[in-house]
C-alpha cells in the first residue's frame, strides 16, 4: 500500500458509528481532518458510502461526517475518507485534532 495521505493523522482510540451502504459500530484508531482508520467486526466493501458519527471523548455530541467512502480494507480494518461535513463539524474536528500530539507515522 503506497502512502498517499495529504493530512497528518493522530493516534486516537474512541468509538464511532456508521450507516449507509454498511451500518455498524467501529473503533477509530487514527484520525486526521480528511479521514480515519477504524476496526469493526463488520466486513465492508471498498468504495462503499457511509455517514459517520465520531464519538469523541469529553464531547457531548458526536461529530457528524455526512458523507465518507471506504478507501481500503484489510480484514476487519478499513480506511475512511471524509467527503462532506458541515463547516461547524469541520471546526469541531480541527479543534479536537489541535489537542492531539502523538502523530501516527
Amino acid at each position: 500500500m503506497t502512502e498517499q495521505r495529504q493530512h497528518v493523522r493522530y493516534q486516537v482510540e474512541f468509538p464511532a458509528t456508521f450507516a449507509g451502504d454498511h451500518a455498524g459500530i467501529a473503533t477509530v484508531y487514527n484520525l486526521g481532518i480528511a479521514g480515519c482508520k477504524v476496526v469493526s467486526d463488520l466486513a465492508v466493501k471498498r468504495g462503499a458510502l457511509l455517514a459517520v458519527q465520531l464519538q469523541i471523548p469529553k464531547q457531548t455530541t458526536a461529530i457528524t461526517i455526512r458523507a465518507a467512502t471506504i478507501r481500503w480494507t484489510m480484514e476487519l480494518e478499513f480506511g475512511i475518507e471524509f467527503l462532506e461535513m458541515q463547516e461547524l463539524e469541520r471546526v469541531r474536528l480541527e479543534q479536537f485534532l489541535a489537542t492531539q500530539v502523538e502523530i501516527v507515522a
